[in-house]
């Protein structure tokens, strides 16, 4: 049986499914994951060879976050179900060797990936030639868990698996938060309350203001068309809407009030933070088990494509928080933060972050 997997990911919703199938994978053979995430030359584009002379700070932050993006939410996903991982970013132009030589590097046994097959139009380098090269290159094992152009369920997998991203982008920033805290009671240590800060402004702004509202308008919506089998579980999933940012306005009260000479103002941060992790958890856990299931069985082809629509166009993507700082940039940012402060030693339980 397979110990420890090489599960190559892309930023597209393809790459969330793909954490899906690999976290059950290796829960079920008792295995460990590496995620591996990488990248062509951003320097080498137009468009990153432009930014990169005006600005190389903010060359090297864009040319960071997507990985970073992506290799947190992975290790949110395989935290919450228990799994061992920890997570590699390479730039390279050749993935499908840089896919066998982090396997080899990582003392991998099996290369887990998802082809996108001859779908148009999706984003992301892990794409059929390349798997095809891959499965040309590799010394060892490859599984190709699916073909998306292959899958009969492939919208609704597709819509689902932006949903799920967005939880685990929640996610991981909770699993931030909760390390965060765990680090300032060390001895001689206090509060991040920079990044700390940062995370409750994406807490607040992106489930507040685009994910819950999408959920209740669209997926939420279309379920109470096709069936009144979970009216009172979606009635309850919105009324948790509302606690849950009841309780990350409570964590930023409690942030305000955080003073590192007194160690009672440390808990009361501790303590929103556990109970808004509590709220959120038990709702994603309650909407993952029963919605998700639900959808798959009521709603239509042309449901789920307006649910990966709403998912994937925001009215206004790029609404600024502060200057610069746009939402999606914001939890890029975060993420790459996280995995800074992982590789300082204030990581996940079950995650370690390895870069390059």
């Amino acid at each position: 049986m397979y110990r420890h997997l090489l599960v190559a990911l892309d930023d597209s919703p393809l790459g969330d499914a793909t954490v899906t199938r690999s976290v059950e994978f290796a829960r079920s053979a008792g295995a460990r994951i590496t995620f591996f995430h990488a990248a062509p030359d951003l320097a080498a584009t137009g468009e990153g060879a432009l930014l990169y002379t005006l600005d190389q700070e903010a060359f090297a932050q864009e040319a960071a976050g997507a990985a970073s993006a992506v290799l947190v939410k992975a290790a949110a996903a395989a935290g919450a179900a228990g799994v061992s991982c920890g997570t590699e970013s390479r730039t390279s132009d050749q993935p499908a060797q840089a896919i066998v030589e982090a396997a080899h590097r990582h003392g991998c046994d099996l290369v887990f990936v998802s082809a996108h097959g001859r779908v148009p139009g999706l984003r992301g380098w892990l794409r059929h030639s390349v798997t095809q090269h891959l499965l040309q290159l590799a010394d060892l094992p490859v599984l190709v868990s699916a073909v998306e152009s292959n899958d009969a369920c492939a919208p609704a997998a597709r819509a689902l698996g932006i949903v799920a991203g967005e939880h685990r982008a929640i996610a991981a920033v909770l699993q931030g938060l909760q390390h965060l805290v765990r680090a300032a009671r060390l001895p001689g240590q206090q509060l991040d309350v920079g990044l700390a800060a940062e995370m409750v402004r994406y807490l607040r702004e992106f489930p507040g203001t685009q994910h819950h509202p999408k959920e209740e308008t669209v997926l939420f919506r279309l379920l109470r068309q096709r069936t009144h089998e979970l009216d009172h579980v979606l009635l309850e999933l919105e009324r948790q809407h509302g606690q849950e940012q009841r309780r990350v306005q409570a964590l930023a009260d409690a942030l305000s009030r955080y003073d590192s000479s007194e160690a009672a103002s440390l808990e009361a941060v501790g303590d929103a933070v556990q109970q808004l992790a509590g709220t959120v958890w038990e709702h994603m856990g309650m909407e993952e088990a029963l919605v998700f299931p639900a959808a798959r069985r009521y709603l239509s082809e042309g449901d789920w494509s307006e649910v990966a629509q709403a998912f994937t166009t925001h009215d206004d993507p790029l609404r600024e928080l502060q200057p610069g700082l746009p939402l999606e940039r914001l939890f890029r940012h975060v993420a790459a933060a996280l995995l800074r402060k992982d590789m300082a030693g204030v990581a996940p339980a079950a995650a370690s972050a390895t870069h390059a």
